[in-house]
This record gives C-alpha cells, structure tokens and sequence, in this order.
C-alpha cells in the first residue's frame, strides 16, 4: 500500500513540475522569432475569420499556441508602429509621427533587442519595405540588419525575405538567437508574385516585352526607332473591367527621353489615353496608341514608366487577399525551414501586424472609398493579429478577448525569455494581465496623413477626434462592430464617455504642442510615392 502510494506521490509530482516547466517557457538555449504580417489585418486570418482568406500555416501556429482575438496597432503608420513594438513606447512618446523621420537612439529608452544582446545572443533582422531603412532607427541592437531590396523597388517579397533568413539560419543553426523577420506582402502595391503580366508593348508591330502594372515597378525601356513615323501601342489586361471603353491603368511616370541632339522627336498620345503631362498623370484604355515622329536618323529613344491597374473594390480586396495566402505559403516554407534545422521545437515565435487596411469599407476626405491605412482609426485600420508559438507550452490552442496593444509585445517577449522588464516600458505583460479595462490611445499625423487624428478606445466606447475639423466620432463597438453609425451627440454623452473625452482632449492639445516639425529628404519622399504614402 505505501508502495502504491509513493508511488502516486511521484506521478502528481511529475505532473506539477510538467506543468511548472510548461508555464515557464524554458529550455536549452531557447531562440526567439519575432515575425510582424505589415498591413495585415486580423480578419484575412483564418484563425479569426473563415470569410475573406485561407492561411493553414499561421493558422497552426495559433492552433499550438495563444491567439490574441482584440489586439490593436497604436497608429495605422508602418515605421512608427513598428518603433512602438521595439520600445514599448507610444509615437508621441518616441517623437516618431511618420515614416521617413529618423528615430533618435536614447539610453533611457533602448530597444529590447539589446537585451537580447547582452544575454549573449545573436541578433538579425531582415525586413522587406524601404521604410524600415536602417537609417530610420530601428537596427538598434542588431548584429545583422539586413534592409537590401530590389532596385526597381522599394519593396521585397515573402520569397525573397525567405531566401536571406533561411541562409542566416543555415550559419547560425547553432548559436542561440534572437531573429526578426518582416513580410510585407498585403502592403500596396497588391502584386501577388504568381500574378501574369497584364500589359504588352509593341513598337512598329514588333513586340517589345511583358511588364507587371500590378508590382509598381519603374521601367525603362530602351525603343529602337526608325526615320519619320513610329507607332507605340500598349496592350493591357484588365479581368476586372470588361467595358471596352473604361480605363485600365493610371500610369503616375511616363516619360521619353532622347539625345540631346534629338530635337525634333514629336510625341502624340493618340486613342486610347488621357494624359495630362504637367500632373503626372496619365490614363490607358485597353489599347493605348503613340505616335512618335522623328525627321533626322534616329537613335533608341528610352521610356520610363511605372504605373498601376484600376481596380474595382472587388479587384482589390481579391488582390489583398491573393498577396494574404502568398505571404501565408512561405510562412509555411519558413515553419518547414526551422523544423529542417531542428529549430523549430525550441524557438518561441511571436507573429503580429503593425496595423490593418481599408479595403473599401469607408470612404475618405474627398467621398472616394479607401484603400490603405495612415489617414483613419477605425478597427480595420488598427486591429492586427497577434499569435504567440511557445514550443514547450503544455496548454496550446488557446483564445484570449482581452484588448491588447503592440506596447505589450517588449513586455511578454522579456517574460517569455525570463529577461527582467527595461524601466522604460509602456506596455504590459500578456502572461499577468491584472487590468482588462485597458484604455487605448491612438494616433496618426500628418503630413502622410491627411489631418491628425486620435482616438481613446475603451470598449465598447470608440471615440475619435479630428482636431482641424473639431470633429467628434463615437462608436459603440458592441451594437455596431463595423463602425458604421456615428452616434457622438454633446448633450447626449454617458458619463465614462463624457471622462474619455475630456482625457482625449488632454492628450490631443499636449502632443499637438509639443509634436516636432517632420523633415523628410528628397530620397525619401520618392520611395513614399513608390509605396503610397504620398502623392
């Protein structure tokens, strides 16, 4: 009987240190794998919703993991959303409103990554979007900040990224590791790598090349002419207009360039076009004609473009989503990389967005509907997914509702890791979670943002300022999720909201006191109009 007993003793004795040692999260040399899903948003996961994408790869994770149902982006803005995770520190509180503004180092405000550093670990990043440029900030901490990308663009694929990480891996397979990986895939321009070309030139009847309207990309292309009269035609495909009559593409470049003893070159923009040179503006229907005229022997003429289809809201939103499941396929090829090295099982991987997406749903300053984020605060723009992967957790598959906020990521990786908090942190630690009515700030800012913007969400109360227009909006996210009806009324305001608002017009006066002037170089504005940012 003692036997059996002691016995007994030892099996529930087991189980306690079992579960102990899963609630930890320790082991040998554990790695850590930061993934951010730029511009992704919460419900093109199909672990948060099964109606707009399908993604078994970060599905899995969530499924093995801690999946985070209400997390939100502090600022719909991708460089200072980021800034907000390595910091835990809001962007008024860091001083960084926009992409573009360089990010001042400060010892009373490190990045985590410099923990990770001083516990001896090796530290990479590779991420796939000019904004996230070292030259920004964010390679505090870093060994190896890989920012490379294509020449023809200021973005690199889910592939691409895939390739660089999985080199670095091979070397340092061995060593522990702290690693960030950024895709950007469903950030515009929305250019599914397997997507066909969707415009053909030809010159004189000659065919000339296929080129990707979709992937935003500059070309150049050099055209051999011949004396007198030459005639540029461009083909373009577009599935989502099928009136013969529409315009297909918006070309933002395209210009000619000769040899300065080419004088007499004569351009006409014939059938098909609406150009308007002085704005840099050009429209194409399905076939668009040139006529280029020449008089004396003629040498190639270059042409420069970069353009982009018009896409209907149903275009869009199924290119997002196509960019969504690529992005997902390598995640899934990154998971298979890991498990290759033996890494997987003792590497804890956090995935989170840095902010969401209009996809239609609202429509902007000027009564067109919105694509994008940076101007807005609604839940599309703000609510990212949040996942967290712990390999020696004995309890997976687990959902939490509690709003949560890109501040408490330093906090939870450092728990995670059993790292002690930094001093500066803003945010909170996801595994002690004492305050569920949490009160979220957010803010965008000018000048890639239309007008400043803040908001306090308390839920279920939205409450959003636009100090230019003195404008008020309230939600009540209970009865109207989607953010639909504005219901803010002066005389008419319950007593939480009416203290949200008196808080709201604190912070909103403060910051817009002491926000500093934003300088951007020339370099740097042109990647922006790249990318989106401005016009």
């Amino acid at each position: 009987m003692e036997r059996k007993r002691f016995a007994l003793s030892m099996v529930l004795l087991g189980g306690v240190i079992l579960l102990f040692s899963g609630c930890k999260k320790r082991a040998i040399n554990p790695n850590f794998v930061l993934v951010t899903l730029d511009t992704q948003r919460a419900d093109f996961i199909s672990a948060y919703s099964r109606n707009n994408a399908s993604t078994p790869n970060i599905d899995s994770f969530a499924e093995k993991g801690i999946l985070f149902e209400n997390c939100y982006s502090l600022i719909p803005i991708t460089l200072p959303s980021h800034a907000s995770i390595f910091f835990s520190q809001p962007p008024y509180v860091v001083k960084n409103y926009n992409n573009g503004q360089i990010i001042l180092k400060q010892k009373k405000r490190p990045s985590f990554v410099n923990v990770f550093k001083k516990q001896g670990f090796t530290t990479a990043a590779f991420v796939s979007l000019g904004v996230l440029d070292a030259s920004f900030g964010l390679d505090e901490g870093f060994d190896v900040y890989n920012d490379d990308l294509p020449e023809d663009r200021w973005y690199a694929t889910a592939e691409e990224i895939n390739q660089r990480v999985f080199s670095w891996l091979e070397w340092n397979k061995n060593q522990r590791f702290f690693l960030w990986v950024h895709y950007s895939d469903p950030h515009a321009p929305y250019a599914p790598p397997d997507s066909p070309p969707d415009l053909k030139i030809f010159l004189n009847g000659q065919f000339i090349g296929e080129y990707f309207l979709t992937k935003n990309i500059r070309y150049e292309v050099n055209l051999n002419m011949r004396k007198g009269n030459n005639f540029l035609r461009l083909d373009i495909k577009n599935k989502y207009i099928e009136e013969r009559n529409d315009f297909l593409a918006n070309f933002d470049i395209f210009d000619f360039s000769a040899e300065p003893d080419q004088k007499d070159i004569k351009i006409q923009f014939k059938r098909g076009w609406s150009a308007k040179r002085e704005k840099n503006k050009f429209l194409a229907k399905k076939r668009a004609h040139i006529t280029i005229k020449g008089k004396s022997t003629p040498l190639p003429l270059r042409l420069t473009f970069r353009g982009k289809l018009i896409l209907p809201i149903v275009g869009k939103r199924d290119f997002y989503k196509k960019e969504v499941e690529y992005m997902d396929r390598e995640i899934g090829k990154l998971m298979a990389k890991l498990r290759k090295l033996k890494l997987l099982r003792k590497t804890h991987i956090l995935m989170v967005g840095d902010h969401g997406e209009c996809l239609g749903e609202y429509k902007g300053y000027f009564d067109r509907y919105h694509f994008g984020h940076i101007h807005f605060l609604y839940g599309v723009y703000t609510q990212v997914p949040l996942i967290i992967y712990n390999p020696f957790a004995v309890e997976i598959g687990i959902r939490r509702k509690e709003p949560v906020t890109l501040l408490d990521i330093a906090p939870s990786i450092m728990e995670i890791m059993d790292f002690d908090q930094l001093p500066s942190f803003q945010g909170r630690n996801l595994f002690s979670l004492k305050d569920k009515e949490v009160t979220i700030f957010q803010e965008t800012y000018k000048p890639e943002a239309f007008m400043d913007v803040f908001a306090l969400l308390k839920f279920p109360w939205h409450l959003i300022l636009t100090p230019e227009q003195r404008e008020y909006e309230l939600y009540n996210l209970r009865e109207d999720p989607a953010e639909k009806e504005n219901i803010y009324q002066d005389i008419h305001l319950p007593p939480e909201v009416l203290s949200l608002k008196q808080r709201l017009d604190s912070f909103a006066l403060e910051i817009l006191r002491t926000k500093k002037e934003i300088k951007i170089d020339d370099k740097t504005k042109e990647m922006l109009r790249g990318l989106g940012y401005i016009k």
